[in-house]
């Protein structure tokens, strides 16, 4: 069961605050024991997403690009996260890994997950394809697929519940053809590779996996690939969009998820 609450008129209370679907100040969700959020943050320039379970463990997907720094530590703030126990980097490029000192610095992280390949100054947990990792209680974690070539990425699946989300990194034919081998099926969510741009994986595959939305981030001058757009819309995806400032948090229970968006201004 979805719901999707996207009206700028509706509100939504969260035990301590209301907040508004066009601005918000601060979110508290006020999970329970099994519940979990990602959220999708809207940087300018590159990725960073925000998990948070029940037992109050925030963990960072990416960190963005140098310049989009500001705007990370400020919808951090606006999720009342002061501390991040761990930090996955799924790809070694400046739209992804540009942040890591600073938010080890600012939030006091201590686990921080990287890429077999990857290459660092700092102390690091290196994963491999194939290896599988439990997170928290209630995040289960898969490495589907560990690039070979020059640039150290992961493609990654979280389990959260009955809830799967494929934090892709890689478009190419090739790993579309890994993954239906695997095979992948009943994927929930989809965070859309390279931005949306270069090669999409195939009809073939969105329809295996059973996709019910997609989400993309954002870099100057990112243009999608049409073949994206035609295949999600092929598919009945909807595409959420996270470049005009607004944040997509999405609360999921072990059989049920709410979508919901907040505006920083």
């Amino acid at each position: 069961m979805i719901k999707i609450l996207l009206s700028a008129v509706l509100f939504f209370s969260f035990m301590t605050c209301s907040v508004s679907a066009a601005v918000i100040k601060n979110v508290d969700f006020g999970l329970q024991a099994d519940e979990v959020v990602i959220t999708f943050l809207p940087l300018s320039d590159g990725e960073a997403s925000l998990i948070q379970d029940g037992s109050g463990e925030a963990i960072l997907v990416n960190t963005g690009s140098a310049s989009s720094y500001p705007e990370l530590n400020k919808w951090l703030q606006r999720y009342k996260v002061k501390k991040i126990n761990q930090l996955i980097i799924t790809k070694q490029q400046k739209y992804y890994d540009s942040n890591v000192q600073r938010a080890v610095k600012d939030y006091h992280i201590e686990r921080i997950i990287v890429p077999a390949q990857y290459q660092a100054e700092f102390q690091t947990e290196k994963w491999k394809e194939n290896d599988l990792f439990q997170l928290t209680d209630n995040i289960h974690v898969d490495v589907l697929h560990a690039s070979k070539q020059k640039t150290a990425a992961m493609d990654l699946l979280f389990t959260i519940g009955e809830h799967r989300v494929l934090y892709a990194m890689s478009g190419s034919d090739e790993v579309e053809e890994k993954f239906l081998r695997i095979p992948l099926t009943h994927v929930d969510i989809l965070k859309i590779p390279n931005f949306g741009e270069g090669t999409f994986f195939s009809n073939t595959f969105l329809k295996q996996l059973d996709i019910q939305l997609a989400v993309a981030f954002t870099k100057p001058g990112r243009s999608y690939s049409p073949r994206l757009l035609s295949n999600l819309t092929a598919e009945w995806i909807e595409l959420y969009d996270v470049r005009e400032g607004s944040a997509y948090s999405i609360k999921m229970a072990l059989k049920s998820y709410d979508v919901m968006k907040f505006s920083a201004k």
